[in-house]
Order: structure tokens, then sequence, then C-alpha cells
């Protein structure tokens, strides 16, 4: 298994609004613990750690989550709240796992080769961003990269063409679209879109007049 990105927190036992906002104020984001069996955790977390691994990492995959000091529990991240307008993280929910029981967790997907269709004068539509999937905590992919550079005008992706590692199963339907090359629109097709809607304008002013 590959080495666990560790983040570091604290227990938080004050649950109180005047007490989140001075959590915030400190430079922590409140978070919680979930897990099949045990009680649930509210814990606070340093907000710069978490946003660097956040940024260099994803916050997909699979976690060790050490609180105050104690010997990590192997967590997935279940949802992360940031502010509408800052993006500043605001609120994270974790879940603990077994390495043993599969999960179902959501993946991204990435597409790169996209400067080569638009040489070839296609241009690209995306469509799926993410998928879900189940596997083993420490089996969860950081991302499926898909290269779409060999792709000609017309040809289209599926999630059926997306290559996952063994031991992972994909839950999403495989006819789901994730990327298609169009043609660009002809001249005479945008002139004779632009025609019709100045005949329209003119048929409406008339009927107004």
């Amino acid at each position: 298994m590959a080495e666990v990105e560790k983040i570091s927190c604290q227990k938080r036992d004050i649950k109180t609004r005047g007490f989140l906002n001075e959590l915030k104020r400190s430079g922590l984001v409140p978070g919680t613990v979930y897990g099949k069996g045990i009680d649930n955790q509210a814990i606070s977390l340093a907000s710069k750690q978490l946003s660097r691994i956040f940024q260099v990492h994803g916050s997909r995959g699979l976690f060790s989550l050490e609180i105050e000091g104690s010997s990590g529990l192997m967590v997935v991240v279940r949802e992360v709240q940031r502010h509408p307008i800052t993006g500043q993280l605001i609120h994270v929910d974790f879940w603990e796992v077994r390495l043993d029981e599969k999960i179902n967790s959501t993946v991204g997907i990435s597409i790169i080769g996209e400067e080569e269709i638009m040489k070839k004068g296609g241009i690209l539509q995306s469509g799926a961003k993410e998928i879900e999937v189940s596997s083993l905590p420490q089996d969860i992919p950081e991302t499926l990269v898909y290269d779409i550079a060999a792709l000609e005008i017309g040809d289209k992706v599926t999630v059926a063409d997306l290559q996952v590692p063994a031991g992972v199963e994909i839950l999403t339907s495989l006819e789901a679209m994730v990327a298609t090359v169009l043609a660009p629109a002809k001249p005479d097709e945008e002139e004779t879109e632009e025609e019709g809607e100045a005949t329209e304008a003119e048929e409406t002013e008339a009927t107004e007049g």
C-alpha cells in the first residue's frame, strides 16, 4: 500500500456557534469523524495544514487521521464545506474505514490532449467529471486520466473506455458520456441562424407596430 498522508487534529468538545466562530478566527477548521460502530467525534484541524494537503493530494483517497498524537485512524473524506465567496474550508466530515472492507467513493476524471483535438479543428465537449467506484480504501484511485489526443471529430468517450486499477469496480453507468469531439459550426450555418434571428426580430417589430 502506498504511503498514506497524515492529518493531525485535536478533539473538540464544545460545539456552540460562538466556539466554532472562535475556532475559525484561530485558524482552525471544525470537523467530525463518523464510522461504523463508533461514536461521532468532534475535532478541529489546522486550516493551513488541511488546505495544503488538499491542494497537493486532493480530498479523495485514504488518510491517516491522528487525533492528539494517537495512532492514526484510517479515514476517507465524506464532505468538504467551503465558504461560498472566499472558498475557505469551513467544515470537513471524515468516515473511518476498515482496510479489509470495500467502500463506495467518487473519483475525478482528468481529460488531457485537448490541444491535439484543437489542431484537428475539433471542439471538446465534456461530460461526466467523476464516477462512483467500489474498492478497498487503499485501492481508491486519486484520479482517472484519459488521453483524447488520438481521437477524431465525431469520436466519443464513455465511462466504459476508462481504465481502472485491478480491484476497482465502476458503479456509474458504463454508457455515461465522458467526452465528445464535435466539428466546428460551418460559416453558412452560422449565417443562416443569424438571418433567421434577424427575420424573426423584424416580424416581431412589424407585429408590434
